[in-house]
């Protein structure tokens, strides 16, 4: 099966895809998202967003379910997944993929996004789930490669507007021993089946997560 590891519908505020729209275009294409959106203290409103710090998760779970019901009556799949923001001393926005997780993992740690690198990654491991450092060389946004002994894998983003730097990722993946994810970063239509990863059969989360960390996939990107 092809899985886009990297999917945001309208909940993440720069993405200008509904989840009608995403679910469509990933039905047509044949290819399973897994809905990343963003999870961020830039959303609340201690920071000008538009959600409270305590409806946050659940904002974000609902989102999840409504797509996923969606999804169900057109005969597709959809996986969750979080991209949790951290403010670091070297970074005031570096970005975390979590893959493995549940919803309920969200609401039993709603603040995670205050938490440290080491920190947030001793919450994932701790869980049992897989940490990704999304596009770390995303030079346009200031990202680079943070701490690689605190995460899983570095990602090739293909979002259009971005370099995807395959070659440093892989490089980079292999000099820290790293996994090496790929995934589209889609935000708005035409943007599905950019990247993502062709493997056997997944039924949960946890099967996704498994197959990551265990390196039984190849990466597609176009």
């Amino acid at each position: 099966m092809k899985i886009d590891l990297h999917v945001h519908s309208g909940l993440s505020e720069c993405a200008s895809t509904n989840y009608i729209e995403l679910v469509d275009a990933y039905k047509d294409a044949g290819i399973t998202p897994v809905l990343c959106n963003h999870y961020n203290a830039l959303y609340t409103k201690e920071y000008g967003g538009k959600y409270d710090r305590r409806s946050y998760p659940s904002v974000y779970v609902d989102e999840f379910y409504r797509t996923v019901d969606y999804a169900r009556s057109k005969g597709l799949d959809v996986f969750f997944g979080i991209e949790v923001a951290l403010t670091l001393p070297d970074c005031p926005y570096a970005e975390f993929l979590i893959y493995g997780a549940t919803p309920d993992f969200l609401i039993d740690n709603p603040t995670m996004y205050d938490l440290d690198q080491a920190q947030l990654y001793d919450l994932v491991k701790g869980n049992g789930l897989m940490l990704v450092q999304a596009h770390p060389f995303r030079k346009e946004q200031g990202h680079f490669p943070h701490d690689m002994k605190k995460v899983d894998g570095v990602e090739i983003n293909c979002h259009y507007r971005f370099l995807r730097e395959e070659e440093r990722v892989r490089k980079l993946a292999e000099e820290n021993d790293l996994i090496v994810t790929c995934g589209s970063d889609f935000h708005r239509k035409g943007q599905e089946g950019s990247g993502g990863i062709i493997c056997d059969k997944v039924k949960s989360e946890a099967e996704l997560k498994n197959t990551l960390l265990n390196n039984k996939f190849e990466i597609f990107t176009r």
